[in-house]
């Protein structure tokens, strides 16, 4: 986990790889990808398959290009995955007009305006933010389901404390994503589940009992740091508000 030349595509491929497998996003090259995070290596090729992902790579050039980086620097995947200091330094202008051009069928019309000169100085391109608003439409708290809510935990990247570990699975300890009421909640107790991984990919050579997780669509991404659980914690509880404070407002253009 430690920074250096190509890691930063090892880590954008590393959350992307899954997702990819299920035939959710990305291009049909599951055995490449996985092939690359077995060697711990990057290529022209490997980069050429990031850049197809259609949503992945447009944030992470986006926060590239308002921070004076280069989309698959460490800190620029870092943030938009897992979330770190580099999200303040985006210039929310750069992020409406982002919203704008890349995700304007994915927006309600006529919501991105209003929603950012209210909440601009708050809402981070972040990937939990992302999906919280992407299945719903900018209202993940408009259909009360268990099946938006399995969706949208399932999709996002959150954390998990390793009990156990099997040939290819992890028990883990993680905090799902509840409703209270008519508000979006981490839930107040953990829960035990199982998890895939990889243990060919070089970081999960050596997981043990006790080593935090992130996990997307139910495998396990990539061994945390302290501070890479602390920023996720911190800033998935910051989408997490963000989304509900603005909820109302966003049932009120509607009206």
């Amino acid at each position: 986990m430690q920074n250096g030349k190509h890691l930063g595509e090892i880590l954008h491929a590393k959350h992307a790889f899954m997702p990819n497998s299920l035939g959710y996003c990305g291009p049909d090259d599951r055995g490449k990808i996985l092939d690359h995070l077995h060697r711990n290596s990057t290529s022209e090729k490997l980069l050429s398959i990031l850049k197809d992902f259609d949503a992945a790579y447009p944030f992470v050039r986006m926060i590239a290009s308002s921070t004076g980086k280069r989309p698959f620097d460490y800190d620029v995947a870092e943030a938009y995955w897992l979330g770190n200091s580099l999200l303040e330094s985006v210039a929310p202008v750069d992020f409406y007009e982002f919203t704008h051009r890349y995700l304007g069928g994915r927006i309600k019309k006529g919501m991105a305006k209003p929603i950012f000169k209210e909440f601009g100085q708050k809402i981070r391109p972040h990937h939990t933010f992302y999906v919280l608003g992407l299945y719903s439409r900018v209202s993940p708290l408009s259909d009360n389901n268990q099946k938006l809510l399995q969706l949208m935990d399932s999709c996002r990247i959150s954390w998990g404390k390793v009990l156990q570990v099997e040939d290819n699975q992890l028990l883990v300890e993680k905090t799902p994503l509840v409703f209270a009421g008519d508000r979006l909640r981490m839930a107040p107790r953990r829960i035990k589940t199982k998890v895939a991984y990889d243990s060919e990919i070089p970081t999960f050579n050596n997981v043990r009992i006790g080593d935090w997780v992130s996990l997307h669509w139910n495998f396990a991404s990539e061994k945390l740091a302290q501070s890479q659980l602390q920023n996720l914690r911190k800033y998935t509880q910051q989408d997490i508000s963000v989304v509900n404070s603005f909820a109302d407002r966003i049932k009120g253009l509607e009206q």
